[in-house]
């Protein structure tokens, strides 16, 4: 499943930031919950667009959730990790870490770290959020 995301600007914006954290091993969602629907998401940009690619899923049970080895990941990426409708949070591989670079709390705007702690808050384009075969 392909999810649409933000505009190439701000995407620009998170391969660039400082991030506020950095992390050995990314901080992932663990359990399923049908009403959140936690999920991780590689974010690409092809041309003028950005999407989010899912690499994760519920387990057959549905009690966890199954994340795809992030190893293939080169540096410079940006995934996307939610934990809940409203815990986004946006990590670029640098070498062996993870830095957050972005978390979003509010449907309306995003909190950007392009300096380190003091977030650059952007609004998000959510009526452009779709979700598409």
């Amino acid at each position: 499943m392909i999810l649409k995301m933000f505009d190439t600007g701000t995407y620009n914006v998170l391969r660039s930031a400082v991030g506020s954290s950095s992390f050995r091993h990314l901080p992932l969602p663990q359990d399923w919950d049908p009403f959140d629907c936690p999920h991780v998401a590689l974010v690409e940009s092809t041309g003028d667009r950005v999407f989010s690619f899912l690499i994760s899923q519920p387990t057959d049970d549905g009690d966890e959730i199954w994340v795809r080895d992030l190893d293939f990941v080169e540096d410079g990426t940006v995934i996307e990790v939610k934990h809940s409708q409203f815990d986004y949070k946006y990590y670029r591989r640098d070498g062996d870490c993870w830095a957050m670079v972005a978390e979003k709390k509010d449907p309306f705007f995003m909190d950007i770290y392009q300096r380190g702690d003091y977030p650059l808050t952007v609004p998000t384009l959510d009526d452009n959020w779709s979700a598409f075969d």
